[in-house]
């Protein structure tokens, strides 16, 4: 079966749901698969084991490569984006598809996709905007050493959502992966536990806010604390000093 485009330049579509599948297809455009939360399952023509795909990754499937989908976790979200084939020309590769660690500059505006209603304008907005970078920006390889780019998904996760409740078994979800992995590879790669680079994004997110003239409440709000005790703590441990001497002239 081939699905088909039709007239249009572009789609996209956003999926959640646990029970996601597909049967074997193709279409007549360019395929980009961005999952949002929890592993996707990917069946490609010619291969013969499933590929793993997970948030921070992105897969290109080629017009005409037969290929099936699924989600493989309770908690499932992903994102598609279908375009005509010379949009996406510097990922498309010679043997029909490309697994491939997410470029930098697409993290952010997936957060914000993630962050805004679906069927929104601001959605279709975001959609367009990811495509738009897609078209100039191929993803790099995955590494072999694959906990290195995992690990930098969840922390460039954790500095894009500093306001939010950040628990690891919602992160683990998110992911992918179980708790004692994702705590185990975090440290390794990035160098500090969840909640100690959390800490530090937040406290030097509130010093910069502070500087620029917010007040410490509402700095600490912003970076998702409940009290400035909170954000004192934080500072006399990754900082060094209080909050209030982050004021510019202080």
């Amino acid at each position: 079966m081939v699905f088909a485009l039709q007239q249009d330049d572009w789609a996209a579509a956003s999926v959640a749901d646990a029970g996601y599948a597909t049967d074997w297809h193709a279409h007549d455009c360019a395929m980009l698969l961005l999952p949002r939360q929890g592993r996707m399952l990917c069946g490609l023509e010619g291969v013969r084991r499933p590929s793993v795909i997970r948030p921070g990754e992105a897969l290109l499937v080629a017009p005409g490569v037969g290929h099936r989908t699924r989600a493989a976790d309770a908690a499932h979200r992903h994102i598609v984006l279908y375009a005509r084939p010379a949009r996406l020309a510097a990922w498309l590769p010679p043997r029909g598809w490309r697994l491939g660690a997410l470029p930098p500059r697409m993290l952010p505006l997936l957060a914000y996709r993630d962050a805004v209603p679906e069927g929104s304008a601001r959605a279709g907005l975001a959609e367009r905007l990811l495509l738009e970078e897609a078209c100039g920006n191929a993803p790099t390889p995955v590494p072999a050493q694959h906990g290195a780019a995992l690990a930098q998904a969840v922390a460039d996760h954790l500095r894009a959502r500093l306001h939010e409740a950040q628990a690891l078994d919602d992160l683990a979800a998110r992911f992918g992966i179980s708790r004692r992995q994702l705590t185990r590879l975090f440290r390794r790669h990035i160098g500090a536990s969840i909640a100690d680079h959390l800490g530090e994004l937040r406290a030097r997110e509130a010093a910069r806010r502070i500087a620029a003239g917010q007040g410490v409440l509402a700095a600490a709000h912003a970076v998702g604390l409940a009290s400035p005790s909170h954000l004192a703590r934080l500072f006399r441990r990754h900082l060094g000093h209080a909050p209030a001497a982050s004021r510019s002239g202080a």
